[in-house]
């Protein structure tokens, strides 16, 4: 069994009270390797750590220049030595080894766009109208990032955080969510191969306990967190405490929604991708189907017939297609979900039981569930479940469409399948979700902005704005001329 510590200025160290988490194996439900239980004294050596690097250390004086060099030197770490990482992630969140692959592949792919982006970071030149002065903005970074990532893409929403905030000449703190730790570590040690010591520093363990105690810490200077809204809820209130800005990116109860002039083999292929493919462990997951009546069984069908073809089990193996679920205590929340839903009236036309795969029995594996007749009462419709479960139901016209497609508490993402081009644009004009996918599901890149409305979360990682998110902007005045006396009548 693998033993972790935190990874603090370069180095591994062992948490204050001595105490570890254990960490499973989703495929397996066995004990493969265990993690420090930080409490807010790590917090506060691995915070003065970053607090160092940004102050005294060689970080402190870096130029856009040096930093692109750094970060243009970890892209090719990464891109050399990226299956290194792939084990530890799917050991700890169970992800399928063709996703994990394609993830890591591409991970260079973050940094180097980032390290192009710090070279674009100057003052700025504006005109006032007033007469000899000089105004100048000038972007100067917050210092300690505090970076707090979930389980189900922990390098991948790492490297959206942590590139965008290295170029802007910031220290980052990172706490990975205690039921998939392992990746982050295994690649900050990797990291510290090319960055000065203390620039990027791994805590562990509980959010009460050193997520907390992180985002409360005085010498912090920005927050960013991915996760459920009610995590987003308390990191906001801890950090409101010391006056800190924030960016929340948070859950998603995305519409898909299908109309009848659609290619309906194109759209169960996105379909699938945005549901099932992830196991639905994704924020933009697309978990309520919308779909115009008359082609609403025909599209169903497709679906199902698609979804009972795939097959279960090691993540590990290229040809698995399902993969079990991250960890234990949200396999009984996804199982809970099905259970309400039947209860609740909704047809389940396949999936939504426990598989047992050879090799893997006491994994924590469900049949990709599809569900017709949802209504908007349904828990179903309503909550995440951030599991491969997929609500269906009817609509008749347009405005219906939309209707159903906002009756929803948060809006990061919405998919829309037409061949009617003014209908698509139309709709996407309508839908409140931060991204928008049309004829098309679930990409993203560096220079696209992700973020969400309503309770999905405030900010937006990447896009063109992302190195500014983590950068101060400082207004200087100069004078270039004498100026004039505000009291002439005095003079002399």
């Amino acid at each position: 069994m693998k033993t972790y510590q935190h990874f603090i200025a370069g180095e591994w160290s062992e948490p204050s009270e001595r105490c570890y988490i254990e960490t499973v194996n989703p495929a397996t439900d066995e004990v493969w390797a265990q993690i420090a239980r930080g409490t807010p004294a790590d917090a506060d050596v691995a915070v003065r750590a970053a607090h160092g690097a940004v102050t005294t250390g060689a970080w402190a004086a870096s130029t856009p220049g040096q930093r692109a060099k750094t970060l243009a030197e970890l892209a090719d770490l990464l891109e050399a030595r990226w299956p290194e990482l792939v084990e530890a992630e799917i050991r700890d969140n169970g992800k399928r080894i063709a996703e994990v692959n394609g993830q890591f592949a591409g991970l260079h792919a973050w940094y180097r766009h980032f390290a192009a982006e710090a070279l674009n970071i100057s003052a700025e030149h504006l005109e006032t109208g007033f007469p000899g002065v000089e105004n100048t903005l000038h972007y100067e970074p917050f210092g300690v990032v505090a970076a707090i990532t979930p389980w189900n893409s922990p390098l991948m929403i790492a490297a959206w955080k942590l590139g965008p905030a290295l170029a802007a000449g910031n220290a980052v703190v990172i706490k990975p969510s205690e039921m998939a730790s392992a990746s982050t570590l295994e690649f900050a040690a990797l990291a510290g191969d090319v960055l000065p010591a203390g620039v990027v520093n791994v805590i562990t363990g509980y959010g009460h306990e050193v997520g907390e105690a992180l985002v409360r810490h005085a010498l912090v200077g920005k927050v960013t967190f991915t996760g459920s809204d009610r995590g987003g809820v308390k990191v906001a209130e801890a950090a409101a405490s010391g006056i800190k800005p924030v960016t929340l990116e948070l859950g998603g109860k995305a519409p898909q929604v299908v109309f009848a002039d659609a290619d309906l083999d194109n759209a169960a292929n996105g379909i699938l991708s945005g549901i099932f493919l992830s196991n639905g462990q994704t924020c933009v997951a697309g978990a309520r189907l919308i779909v115009e009546r008359e082609v609403h069984d025909e599209l169903a069908g497709k679906l199902k017939d698609r979804a009972q073809g795939l097959t279960a089990g090691d993540p590990l193996d290229p040809a698995t297609e399902i993969a079990p679920l991250a960890n234990k205590p949200h396999l009984d929340k996804v199982i809970s979900s099905i259970e309400k839903a039947r209860a609740e009236g909704a047809k389940c036309i396949c999936g939504g039981e426990r598989l047992r795969p050879p090799g893997c029995s006491d994994g924590y594996f469900v049949s990709p569930a599809i569900f017709s007749g949802v209504t908007q009462e349904m828990e179903l419709w309503r909550e995440e479940i951030f599991g491969p479960v997929l609500a269906i139901t009817a609509f008749d016209d347009e405005d219906e469409a939309v209707r159903l497609a906002n009756d929803t508490d948060y809006g990061l993402a919405a998919g829309i399948w037409t061949s009617d081009e003014a209908r698509g644009a139309r709709l996407a004009a309508q839908i409140a979700a931060g991204t928008v996918y049309i004829n098309h599901y679930r990409n993203v890149a560096a220079g696209s902005p992700i973020g969400g409305y309503k309770r999905s979360g405030y900010g937006r990682e990447l896009g063109p704005d992302a190195v500014k998110d983590f950068l101060q902007v400082k207004s200087v005045w100069k004078g270039t001329a004498p100026m004039p006396d505000p009291f002439p009548q005095h003079a002399g």
